[in-house]
């Protein structure tokens, strides 16, 4: 099982390559992958709480994005709503043909919430 530090790793590796992608030239043509990204990012911040607690998501249900989606709905309300936006943004990205070039507003907006997540999981970590 990954470690909270795997996680946590895990994220500056993910956003490395999301600003990567932010600043090329070629940003809007990205968009799709930006959006997931940042929701991946935001995802593992979350599974690095969810370590420290000694869960691990694929353990912790049978349905892995189900119970992690619950987890967050009842344990870390106050993310929850910005979570969830990015977690349906992302499967739009992926599986639903939605593309997110035409949006770039939409974009920033979900950029800010991996961010605003992984501050708050941070602080949640840094906590005794």
């Amino acid at each position: 099982m990954p470690t909270t530090q795997a996680h946590i790793h895990k994220q500056s590796r993910i956003q490395i390559t999301l600003s990567c992608l932010q600043q090329s030239r070629n940003s809007p043509q990205h968009a799709d992958w930006i959006v997931t990204l940042a929701f991946y990012k935001a995802l593992h911040a979350v599974d690095s709480y969810l370590a420290t607690l000694g869960i691990h998501p694929k353990v912790h249900t049978n349905k892995y994005k189900t119970g992690r989606n619950q987890f967050v709905q009842r344990h870390l309300s106050s993310i929850h709503r910005k979570y969830s936006t990015l977690y349906d943004a992302s499967i739009r990205a992926r599986y639903k043909d939605y593309t997110f070039q035409n949006n770039p507003h939409g974009v920033t907006t979900l950029i800010s919430h991996s961010l605003s997540i992984g501050e708050h999981i941070k602080k949640l970590l840094q906590s005794p």
